[in-house]
């Protein structure tokens, strides 16, 4: 094992000294970092991943970083295994607080995490060398991919009920009105 950090693949590291009194920034994936964020991911491919942010400070030593993504990704089908393009959006919204800051101690304290999808997201703990607005936007895309993709016109159709789907069923339902079947044999055993 390596005590060597773990690199994120797609890094924008903004300091407290460059957000000041707010930052606005767009930020892009290069071709090297769309591969590496598709093999964390396990997708085919990122074709395009980009993100505008504004960073504001907030309370005592905090900051809110607010913005949307946007990325084009390959995506496999779970019922065709067929590869397809997907367009995801999502908005970004999260708070960094100081490590010696209240809510930085209370979520030391909790130790368990209480999940309730209606509730705001708990702060994330503001890093010594500042917020990676990459990373970030990494994280959120991964949570906003859809866990069951299904490629467009897959959909299953509804069959109308009663309604032979193919010729060996309708054989077998003809069978079963004659009496010639394995179940009219079990019949007359009966009685």
């Amino acid at each position: 094992m390596s005590d060597e950090p773990i690199r994120a693949e797609f890094s924008r590291i903004v300091t407290p000294e460059d957000i000041g009194e707010g930052l606005e920034r767009t930020i892009s994936a290069r071709p090297a970092e769309l591969a590496a964020l598709a093999r964390r991911m396990k997708l085919p491919a990122i074709r395009a991943l980009s993100a505008d942010l504004r960073v504001r400070p907030e309370g005592r030593g905090g900051y809110r970083v607010r913005g949307r993504l946007t990325a084009e990704v390959e995506q496999e089908c779970v019922r065709t295994l067929d590869i397809f393009p997907a367009t995801v959006r999502a908005e970004v919204d999260r708070l960094f607080v100081p490590a010696d800051s209240a809510a930085a101690r209370a979520l030391e304290a909790s130790g368990a995490v209480e999940l309730d999808a209606e509730a705001p997201d708990a702060p994330d703990i503001l890093p010594e060398e500042g917020i990676d607005l990459g990373e970030l936007v990494s994280e959120i895309l991964a949570l906003s991919l859809d866990p069951w993709p299904k490629k467009p016109g897959t959909d299953f159709v509804d069959m109308e009920a009663g309604a032979p789907e193919t010729a060996g069923e309708k054989k077998a339902e003809e069978e079963a009105a004659e009496g010639n079947n394995p179940f009219s044999v079990l019949r007359n055993l009966k009685s």
